[in-house]
């Protein structure tokens, strides 16, 4: 199990046993490279715990004076000695106090039982599985597959997710019948066979008292402090420049100490001839991205990917999720990392500012300004037709997502002083964050990590994301702009070219060659007649979308990423998952 996530953490690797108690860990050393060996042991008032932890705390200073109170030695720089006493001391408490990305797990030796916990919005993962009286946890599914009694099942709940909701996350759920994982904001605890777990953290809905220009004034004085406090690491640091508004303003807010850093953006062999401007995908990055480099004197190079790599790459961003999610969006993200990760070991992006100040199109459209699903993925038709015949029935995927989005909502933290614009916006905001979100946070993880290259998240930070969670919607659209309020905080960083960008999405390929080369694959699928695919995928209308030139086919599956090729090529995933991972069909 520990093996199979080498790939996280090639730096060190360690085991602990008591027994029937078994850790294992694999370190990428960004902090004290030459200590912190984990899993590391520490005895409090006659009790010992051992912790496994993966992620990175921002807050550390702090922490290394609350616990000199307590007269507590500290042998080491490294988070995880802080997060371990902290835990000895405090409990679960403790987890209030941490201010970073975290998944870890702390085991009790005297009482025989085991601490699990999650950083708030889930920028780390922990994936556990319940059998025949064991608890087995670990960061990717793929270590869970490696013990004996935990297989690849899938169910019609499986595929009701896989079919309704992803790319997206419902949190706590997998595709997998027996493997779930530890929600963000929340922590376990396991002793004597049973799983208990709790939440700790979730977004709470209050008046905001300041007017537009006390809150942008609050804006950007807590984006500074976020990314001047994640800036800390024994090894070099990069940024995504994406020639965006986000990752504009946080490699600005870094080249404000004066610092010199290397700048890393994407694209793809044949888009400066075949780029079309679209809703969704308005401008090209370059011109904008050499703005940003040249007024913060970055060092800057382009990671120009081929079409022939971004499709064999495939089957790897298959393997590094553990399931299908989001084809050339994933590989080309991977192909991304792993270009720039012999340069740096930590790495900012933008990440996620979209969720919190409302940026995304389905904000400001007509068509999903009162959608009753969730507003990424309106209509489903596309995910029923996709489904085998003799399962759509049973499935019945809209009533399932009927009932996923009527529970998610429930479940969104408002406030009676709310307006109904307010109210709106919360629960898009809200499921944006919790669901679309998690979706694009695990794609950072899983693709970094799978080439030991640490991601940081700034506008993750839980005290920005609390405080602009209840921003009313008129001034979060300060100016009538989308992400106004956040355009007018870095105002005085970046040009106006970059302040006034319209929002463009993660860039994806629209070379001509990439959709021959993934036509050709799923052309040579639908041959397979005895495919196991076409148990679960209806046969006859991929075929039927590989041949089509209709518009209707060809808009966006998911948000404003997914379209035509896509699509493909996430069918394409599935046929491989299937049979890569053996899948168990238990329909």
């Amino acid at each position: 199990m520990n093996q199979s996530l080498a790939h996280r953490g090639a730096d060190d690797s360690g085991t602990y046993f008591h027994g029937k108690a078994y850790l294992g860990q694999q370190r990428l050393s960004i902090i004290d490279l030459a200590k912190g060996h984990q899993p590391m042991s520490y005895t409090h008032q006659g009790k010992t715990y051992t912790i496994v932890y993966n992620g990175e705390l921002y807050n550390a200073a702090a922490l290394r004076e609350r616990l000199k109170r307590y007269r507590v030695r500290l042998r080491t720089n490294c988070d995880t000695e802080l997060v371990l006493k902290m835990f000895a001391w405090e409990g679960p408490r403790a987890l209030q106090r941490l201010n970073g990305i975290f998944a870890l797990a702390i085991y009790e030796k005297a009482t025989n039982r085991l601490f699990l916990a999650r950083d708030p919005l889930g920028v780390k993962p922990l994936f556990y599985s319940l059998k025949n009286g064991a608890l087995a946890f670990a960061s990717e599914m793929k270590a869970l597959f490696q013990h004996p009694s935990i297989q690849p099942r899938v169910t019609m709940d499986g595929l009701r997710e896989l079919f309704g909701i992803v790319p997206a996350r419902t949190p706590g759920k997998t595709v997998y019948a027996d493997i779930k994982e530890i929600k963000p904001g929340e922590y376990a605890w396991w002793q004597d066979g049973i799983l208990t777990t709790k939440t700790y953290f979730k977004l709470k809905s209050q008046p905001h008292t300041q007017d537009a220009a006390a809150t942008i004034k609050t804006i950007k004085t807590m984006l500074n402090r976020v990314v001047q406090n994640q800036l800390v690491s024994d090894k070099p640091i990069g940024f995504m420049l994406s020639g965006g508004l986000d990752s504009s303003a946080v490699t600005a807010l870094a080249a404000r100490t004066g610092q010199s850093f290397k700048t890393f953006s994407v694209d793809y062999v044949g888009n400066a001839d075949h780029f079309q401007p679209t809703d969704f995908s308005p401008s090209r990055d370059n011109y904008y991205i050499d703005i940003v480099s040249k007024q913060y004197h970055t060092q800057h190079s382009y990671q120009v990917l081929s079409s022939a790599d971004l499709c064999a790459t495939l089957r790897e961003a298959l393997i590094a999720r553990d399931y299908p999610a989001m084809a050339d969006i994933d590989s080309s993200l991977l192909l991304f990392c792993r270009a720039i990760k012999p340069a740096i070991t930590v790495c900012f992006s933008g990440e996620f500012a979209d969720e919190i100040f409302c940026g995304y199109p389905w904000f400001y459209r007509a068509d999903t300004a009162h959608a009753t699903t969730f507003p990424w993925a309106i209509d489903l038709t596309m995910r029923e037709q996709t489904v085998a015949q003799p399962l759509r029935a049973k499935l019945n995927l809209r009533a399932f997502v009927n009932r996923t989005y009527t529970a998610a909502v429930a479940a969104v933290p408002l406030a009676p002083t709310d307006s109904p614009a307010d109210r709106q916006m919360k629960i898009y905001s809200y499921l944006t964050m919790c669901w679309f979100g998690l979706n694009l946070l695990e794609r950072a993880d899983r693709m970094a990590m799978r080439c030991g290259l640490e991601v940081r998240v700034p506008f993750t930070d839980i005290d920005l994301v609390q405080y602009v969670y209840n921003i009313p919607w008129e001034m979060k659209n300060y100016g009538g702009h989308e992400k106004g309020i956040l355009r007018a905080a870095v105002a005085d960083l970046l040009p106006d070219e970059i302040v006034n960008r319209k929002k463009c999405p993660y860039p994806k390929t629209v070379d001509p060659v990439y959709t021959a080369l993934i036509e050709d694959k799923v052309r040579a699928l639908v041959a397979q007649t005895e495919h196991p695919v076409w148990q679960i995928v209806e046969r006859a209308y991929v075929a039927q979308v590989l041949n089509t030139t209709d518009p209707a086919q060809t808009r966006p599956w998911f948000g404003q990423l997914m379209q035509r090729p896509q699509y493909l090529a996430f069918i394409y995933q599935i046929a491989m998952w299937l049979v890569e991972y053996k899948v168990i069909l238990d329909l």
